[in-house]
């Protein structure tokens, strides 16, 4: 213990890294709260998991189209859909969002703690999160790819700590990746970046080089446990679905888009690739600069990306930082401030953490979250057309918006109405997908793709082309309509 007093009450307050972190997320949490449910699959992952819960059974063919009704389908992230209805039924959609709202936080916080045990001070840690932070502000919302962001951090710090002195470390990923793989299909993101670390250990450049047989057998362990899913060894393969996108997903979903840096919300992350250029590497890990600048071509080749992006370069980031204010400090250095003046700072600087956090959260989130979110769904969603249709022909099948899709599942699915499309598009064939599109944009012969389907309504915004007259000219019968929604139904209701 410290002889003077004011040394020793300094141990019992969180150190400036930890400080940093509760201000951070305090923010990161309030933003994630007050944007409500942002994510339109986020109902058909809702459904998914209250089926699962319902059945005990993992779906294997799918349940929710009628389109694809029946014909292979692996939900790549069961267990986070499972979790995402449990929260909604003990918690309520709030709780759910709550509970979320705490992954971004925890990201920072966990690369936070692998840094601080690399010896980086808070300036080095500060400035890369805080650009992190702005370029991640866009996409955190409740959805099961937040899973994914905070596992990622989680692995690097594995990857971090790793060293020949203690290999069985290495081994963490064997549980690491048996969790992920059932979570979301973004472990294969995962096990590219213990391929990169491993390959990296071969060529001698990491500190498990001299142990390279532990980090060979865990890579091999670990790729073994992310075949232990509902959908077995053949699972490992349905995320590379993803790598190969179609044209219509590429043409048709923003964020499978690359970024436009002509757009504000797209700046941040030109940000971040300038920082991680100018970094150039300074005394950071070959592993890690490679696996950000990965991550940086994967955010350019799409936008869901940039989180992953993110938590990739953030590392080269701090390290690179570090390293500088080390040079700097080598070549100025500065006495030690008194353990007094130390105190007062670090009480200040809690005090403003504090301050910022409950600030945040006491601005940005409204009093009434019920309200906002419903007033929002609202806006987005068509749930007046949805009500006309469960009241009127509640197991219709239903050509809705794309957008829509997910709500209408969640919605309908217990009634036995079933959606053409949803935001599922890995698992539906391109033939559907662009048909959806024909019949949306009333391209010659939509009326002939619509009964050979099945279509028995019709829901979508009154600004689309089949909504402007053609519907009514091909016989469809307006059953509804505000400026959020139209719904046509094949046959009049009874007045």
């Amino acid at each position: 213990m410290s002889d003077h007093p004011a040394g020793a009450r300094l141990r019992w307050l969180p150190s400036p890294i930890v400080i940093l972190v509760v201000a951070l997320g305090g923010v990161m949490f309030a933003l994630t709260v007050t944007k409500g449910v942002q994510d339109p699959d986020y109902f058909w992952h809702l459904t998914t998991g209250k089926l699962i819960a319902q059945t005990g059974q993992v779906p294997s063919t799918d349940p929710f189209s009628f389109t694809w009704l029946g014909k292979p389908w692996t939900p790549h992230e069961w267990l986070s859909e499972l979790l995402i209805f449990r929260l909604v039924d003990g918690l309520g959609r709030i709780g759910a969002l709550l509970v979320f709202g705490l992954f971004p936080p925890a990201i920072f916080g966990v690369l936070a703690a692998a840094f601080a045990r690399q010896g980086a001070r808070v300036l080095a840690i500060g400035l890369p999160f805080a650009l992190g932070a702005f370029t991640l502000i866009p996409y955190v919302t409740l959805r099961p790819q937040a899973i994914s962001w905070l596992l990622l951090a989680g692995l690097l710090w594995v990857l971090l700590e790793a060293n020949a002195d203690r290999p069985r470390r290495f081994l963490l990923l064997i549980p690491l990746f048996l969790v992920w793989a059932n979570l979301h299909g973004l472990y294969v993101v995962g096990l590219g970046v213990a391929f990169v670390y491993v390959l990296f250990t071969l060529l001698g450049r990491t500190a498990m080089s001299s142990a390279r047989g532990w980090a060979i057998g865990g890579m091999a362990a670990a790729i073994g446990a992310s075949m232990l899913t509902p959908a077995g060894p053949i699972g490992i393969l349905y995320p590379l679905r993803y790598v190969q996108l179609g044209d219509w997903g590429l043409a048709n979903i923003q964020e499978w888009q690359s970024p436009n840096f002509h757009e504000p919300a797209h700046l941040a992350f030109l940000a971040l690739i300038v920082a991680v250029g100018l970094n150039a590497g300074r005394r950071t890990p070959g592993w890690l600069v490679a696996l950000s600048w990965i991550g940086i071509g994967m955010g350019l080749a799409a936008l869901r990306n940039v989180p992953v992006a993110v938590v990739l370069c953030i590392p080269t980031l701090v390290l690179g930082l570090e390293s500088r204010l080390q040079a700097r400090a080598a070549g100025h250095p500065r006495r030690p401030m008194a353990p007094s003046r130390s105190l007062g700072r670090r009480v200040l600087e809690l005090i403003t953490a504090l301050a910022i956090a409950i600030g945040s959260v006491a601005v940005l989130v409204p009093r009434d979250m019920n309200a906002a979110i419903d007033t929002d769904l609202a806006e987005r969603f068509p749930i007046a057309g949805v009500d006309r249709l469960l009241a009127l022909q509640p197991d219709a099948n239903v050509f809705a918006e794309y957008g829509w899709g997910g709500y209408v599942i969640a919605r309908m699915h217990d009634a036995g109405g079933h959606v053409f499309v949803d935001g599922r598009n890995d698992m539906y064939s391109q033939q559907v997908l662009e048909d959806y599109t024909a019949i949306r944009a009333a391209d010659p012969g939509w009326q002939g793709l619509a009964e050979r389907y099945g279509v028995e309504a019709i829901l979508l915004p009154p600004e689309t082309t089949l909504t402007r007259g053609p519907a009514e000219a091909a016989g469809w019968c307006e059953a509804y309509r505000d400026k959020t929604q139209v719904l046509y139904l094949r046959t009049c209701p009874p007045q």
